[in-house]
């Protein structure tokens, strides 16, 4: 049987551009749930109740009643993180992506519950302590200092 080069040619240039895409969608698929997972592993067991604490500037700790319901989102591969009031009502909510190249570190923008107006939170994950340090500005760029300690 003789070998049609031509044919040949335009089989393998075709068969290599199939497997470039299909590497392209179902691979950047396989990597984004894999980073998921990890994500998952590494900070799912952050969910829980949190006591908040302001930061003074002389570094001690001043309780402010309030709290923060973190819960995680493995689907957004996110810590989902909402503030309430020593009265129990709502009073800012956010999305913190967490980073796996710096463990326990994270970002995320907040938005306070009856506004429009939020900010920029910076966190940092203590395994030791089982807190959050948490920095941040607000709206008007006023920078402030939080601490989150698990109730658990």
């Amino acid at each position: 049987m003789p070998i049609n080069w031509p044919n040949l040619a335009v089989g393998s240039i075709l068969g290599a551009i199939a497997g470039v895409a299909a590497d392209w969608q179902i691979g950047a698929r396989f990597r984004m749930g894999s980073e998921r997972r990890a994500l998952t592993r590494e900070y799912g067991s952050l969910a829980g109740r949190y006591v908040t604490y302001r930061i003074r500037d002389d570094g001690t700790h001043e309780p402010t009643g309030g709290t923060v319901e973190i819960t995680w989102q493995p689907a957004d591969a996110l810590l989902e993180a909402s503030g309430f009031h020593v009265s129990g009502n709502p009073e800012w909510h956010s999305y913190i992506k967490m980073s796996r190249e710096y463990s326990g570190t994270g970002i995320g923008h907040y938005n306070n519950v009856n506004s429009i107006h939020g900010g920029i939170q910076q966190v940092i994950y203590s395994k030791k302590t089982r807190s959050f340090s948490v920095m941040g500005t607000d709206h008007v760029q006023k920078e402030f200092a939080h601490c989150w300690k698990s109730t658990e």
